[in-house]
């Protein structure tokens, strides 16, 4: 029986030792951290290069560790700095028990990715959100022009907290803006690329709508009728953008929810847009994105109208949280809530003024069809322009706010 206790009091504190060396590693004395790196140094290497080690050999190097390892469960400080400098000694001379350092950093590197792709492709996704459709519940990139750029530490506690980019552009010599484009980097980024006349080019950390908005406003470009824009030169010194750029919300989508459950109305979710005709509408910084996040505001079987401020699902007033807050057109909320859209002046939109949809339930699950509105209907490409989104499309309920360190950060209702 006393055999029985003591056994299981070491397992405890094994455990115990365990918890505190991952945790409180940097609080550690010296001499512990550098035998719990010495142990795990020569157990990787006993495990790398067993085929080669001889068995006598072999057997010593577990006995010697296993020395080490005891002295460190009871914190025999003496006795753990007598072996690790013997162990030293022995081994790490010994070119099999080499390990350069590189090789290590390599292998630690490709651990963490291969875990975070795992990550991304099965359970989790970061998206970055470039535009404000779901703006004021999630932010996407907005300029705001500044009368003078502040200092540098202001500009990095901005960068670091609120993802905020400074650009201060001026025109070297007179030319005329001729063409624009938006262009992804890093994964998760969008940058306007900005081309002259002269052949110049200037990138700016925004998606392309949100940069000609802040051109517009200041009348360095104007808008055609049918949505296109054209544009006025600037003179040799004159700003083309002095503004801060606040970075979109990164969100974190949930991509194993929806196998053990249902989508639910009201909730926001992300979603993917193969076929699904978005180059059509006259929101045309929105169109080229591959994934849109949206509320979802309706379920298959459901009949769908909009009666503005209102969104109506078989007749009713639509009654979860997310849904009725724009609804209710209540600051920060758009005044006129939920609208649809004008036959005339979107031609083909699928939910109109006066109209009335039915989202499909087939048999076939994957095929079942979902509602995807923005929170900010005035400046949406929704499924009022383009229709539903199919179960096949969707991805995952938007769950996390990761960055910046907003109000918006954390959990997304």
């Amino acid at each position: 029986m006393r055999k029985i206790i003591t056994g299981i009091l070491l397992v405890l504190l094994a455990l115990l030792n365990g918890v505190a060396d991952a945790l409180l590693t940097w609080f550690l004395p010296r001499w512990r951290r550098s035998g719990n790196e010495l142990a795990a140094q020569l157990s990787h290497t006993l495990h790398h290069f067993k085929p080669e080690i001889p068995s006598e050999r072999y057997r010593a190097m577990r006995g010697d560790i296993r020395r080490l390892r005891r002295a460190l469960l009871l914190w025999r400080r003496e006795e753990v700095q007598r072996l690790t400098a013997e162990l030293q000694e022995e081994y790490l001379k010994d070119p099999l028990s080499y390990s350069p350092g590189w090789v290590e950093s390599i292998e630690s590197i490709v651990v963490v990715l291969v875990v975070l792709l795992g990550l991304r492709a099965y359970y989790i996704q970061p998206f970055r959100i470039p535009t404000n459709s779901m703006w004021p519940s999630l932010n996407g990139i907005v300029v705001h022009a500044v009368d003078e750029i502040p200092s540098f530490p202001r500009r990095v506690w901005d960068k670091i907290t609120l993802g905020s980019s400074y650009v201060d552009v001026k025109a070297d010599r007179e030319k005329r803006l001729v063409r624009w484009r938006d262009e992804r980097y890093a994964l998760l980024f969008t940058r306007t690329i900005l081309e002259f006349d002269d052949g110049s080019q200037v990138e700016l950390p925004a998606s392309t709508g949100t940069v000609l908005r802040y051109l517009r406003d200041r009348g360095k470009i104007a808008q055609n009728s049918d949505g296109s824009f054209f544009s006025v030169s600037f003179a040799a010194g004159e700003t083309i953008m002095r503004a801060r750029i606040d970075a979109g919300d990164m969100v974190l989508a949930d991509r194993i929810s929806y196998q053990f459950r249902l989508p639910k109305r009201g909730e926001a979710f992300v979603f993917d847009t193969r076929g699904i005709n978005t180059s059509s509408s006259q929101l045309r910084d929105q169109a080229a994105a591959t994934h849109y996040i949206k509320r979802l505001c309706a379920l298959p079987g459901d009949f769908v109208s909009i009666r503005s401020p209102e969104l109506l699902i078989n007749g009713r007033p639509a009654t979860e949280s997310g849904i009725a807050r724009v609804a209710a057109a209540l600051p920060p909320y758009r005044s006129e809530g939920y609208h649809a859209l004008s036959p005339m002046r979107v031609p083909g939109a699928y939910l109109t003024i006066g109209n009335r949809v039915h989202l499909a339930r087939p048999a076939q699950f994957f095929l079942g069809e979902y509602l995807a509105l923005g929170d900010n209907t005035a400046n949406s490409l929704d499924s009022r322009y383009w229709g539903p989104v199919r179960q096949f499309n969707v991805l995952g309920p938007a769950c996390f706010t990761l960055w910046p360190f907003t109000s918006h950060w954390g959990s997304i209702d």
